[in-house]
């Protein structure tokens, strides 16, 4: 029969499906892998067993790819990274090595525009517009929380959560996906390169911001179009057309004031 093990737990799989996730009426619950309430599901049909997010949120990474929402047939060996833990696949006898621990190497965001680095050493680093956030969009296009970068699955996944969304070079996404080095992400109208190398010297790390909240972040989010005004729109005809009139009527008062002192 098959097996999956996480650390020295193990699990055998029989006919039918298996919940994995953090909470009380998941079929198999673990709280020390940073998971969701029902992270993932294990299915057996015949010979064959799958794995499946139980949600298009949850990432679930198999050999080092980000699996999507439908199943994916497990083989003898697989490893299931999930949360900060990992999930060892065998076919005949579980495998009771220490794979319970993910440990990631140091990554960045590089701010294009400003040429400095946003080191990603926590769990999650949340990103927008309000100064509680550890990078701060200064951008009023930017929701004020607008994206977040978790550290989970054995690598670095963008959760967009912004009311104008994100982008990960030309696709929009809306469902959580892990980076890959050199990634580039638009948050907003602000750029950003995801790179797991040493700094080059031309790049420094970005200075602290202060967490308290500020006028700026308190302000509205503006739509996710860029505006474009020009002379030739109807606002911008009428604007030149008051501009005129006073320009008229403080020219004949002007007259008018030195007409009646000559008189006088």
């Amino acid at each position: 029969m098959p097996w999956i093990a996480f650390g020295m737990m193990t699990r055998e799989l029989r006919e039918g499906d298996i919940v994995v996730g953090s909470a009380g009426d998941a079929d198999w619950r673990v709280t020390t892998a940073d998971l969701a309430p029902r992270h993932f599901k294990l299915s057996m049909r015949g010979n064959v067993v799958s794995v499946q997010p139980t949600s298009a949120d949850n990432v679930v990474v198999v050999n080092g790819g980000q699996i999507g929402e439908g199943d994916t047939a497990l083989r003898d060996g697989d490893v299931i990274s999930v949360g900060s833990g990992r999930f060892a696949y065998n076919v005949d006898a579980p495998r009771t090595t220490p794979l319970d621990v993910i440990e990631v190497r140091q990554a960045f965001l590089i701010e294009t525009a400003a040429g400095v680095a946003h080191p990603l050493n926590h769990r999650s680093t949340t990103i927008g517009r309000d100064a509680s956030n550890e990078i701060v969009l200064k951008d009023p296009g930017a929701s004020r929380f607008h994206g977040e970068i978790r550290n989970e699955a054995g690598g670095f996944a963008l959760h967009s959560i912004g009311s104008t969304g994100a982008k990960i070079g030309d696709v929009t996404i809306t469902t959580p996906r892990m980076l890959k080095e050199g990634d580039i992400l638009e948050l907003a109208f602000a750029e950003f390169r995801f790179s797991q190398r040493p700094l080059p010297p031309d790049i420094g790390l970005a200075p602290l911001h202060s967490t308290e909240n500020d006028e700026f972040a308190r302000r509205p989010t503006i739509g996710s179009e860029r505006l474009v005004v020009n002379d030739q729109n109807e606002a911008s005809r009428s604007s030149n057309q008051m501009k005129v009139i006073f320009a008229i009527m403080l020219v004949g008062i002007l007259v008018a004031t030195v007409w009646l002192t000559r008189r006088s």
